[in-house]
């Protein structure tokens, strides 16, 4: 067998698996780089070569894993997010494309900021790549702070060590903390990610395979149990003129809107998605767009 039939029956195999899976083929070939250890590039040029015989356990194994419902990103360690390879761990979820429209409000209402410090939380950071993608994206001072908080020590281990390879030199705080309860002070920006699923969706997701950890999905029995405390404390936090950013679906933002207004934001913001969803909610302490 050559290696690119080797990459068909995978991508076969992984259509017929028991847990659908959107792109068999290409799911089949970074798994099928992985057991090589090589990139695309090198993939193609190898196709015709025959299929190495020391790998082919290797290569069961994680088609197995991946027909069963295993992300591809806890398979091979690592995901891309914002042009920027961070690592994944088994119990962590994975960061999505859909999420990267959250860095991109947080970098829109950063750029035109100039002052000497600022103070910056990703509340339910998992890997933290929201916050360290602001870091690396955003012209981060020394003086700025930020903070990733998460309770799951499966994420914080995470995050700790995306810090270490990603942000050396930066003032980045990584805490077991329920939403903003150990982060002290005041702050400039809140960027959150949070379970937003209801108890319902995420039980009828971990019955078709996914293998995510409830408590990175599920956001109570109407998806908004976090959002709703993140709100209040949040408001709290903030300084005058700062932001919360919050990821959530799309039919659940007229709802965040009203709660964030009844807890006291003034005014909220909406940015869509690559698919022309609503993906995020801005809410300003003290007057739309007047600025962190």
């Amino acid at each position: 067998m050559t290696i690119r039939e080797a990459w068909a029956a995978g991508a076969q195999a992984l259509r017929q698996g028991e847990v659908a899976t959107e792109s068999p083929e290409l799911d089949a070939r970074v798994l099928l780089c992985w057991v090589l250890k090589t990139d695309l590039t090198g993939l193609l040029r190898r196709y015709s070569e025959p299929f190495p015989d020391q790998e082919s356990v290797t290569w069961a194994r994680v088609l197995a894993e991946r027909a069963g419902g295993v992300p591809v990103a806890w398979l091979v360690g690592h995901q891309e997010f914002m042009g920027i390879e961070f690592l994944v761990a088994r119990g962590v979820l994975v960061p999505r494309a859909d999420t990267e429209t959250l860095v991109e409000a947080a970098l829109e209402l950063l750029s035109p900021l100039s002052q000497e410090k600022l103070r910056v939380a990703d509340v339910c950071t998992g890997t933290g790549c929201v916050g360290l993608s602001l870091a690396a994206s955003a012209r981060w001072r020394q003086s700025w702070e930020l903070w990733l908080t998460d309770l799951s020590p499966e994420a914080l281990a995470v995050a700790r060590a995306n810090t270490v390879s990603l942000a050396s030199g930066l003032q980045v705080k990584v805490v077991d903390s329920d939403l903003l309860a150990e982060v002290p002070g005041e702050l400039d920006l809140i960027v959150s990610n949070p379970p937003y699923l209801t108890t319902e969706e995420t039980r009828h997701r971990k019955a078709s395979g996914w293998q995510e950890p409830e408590l990175a999905l599920d956001g109570g029995e109407d998806g908004l149990e976090l959002v709703r405390r993140l709100l209040e404390e949040s408001f709290g936090a903030l300084v005058e003129g700062g932001w919360v950013l919050l990821e959530a679906a799309d039919a659940q933002m007229e709802k965040i809107g009203a709660l964030a207004r009844l807890v006291g934001f003034s005014e909220t913001r909406l940015w869509r998605d690559l698919s022309g969803r609503q993906r995020v909610l801005g809410a300003c302490r003290g007057g739309f767009l007047s600025g962190l």
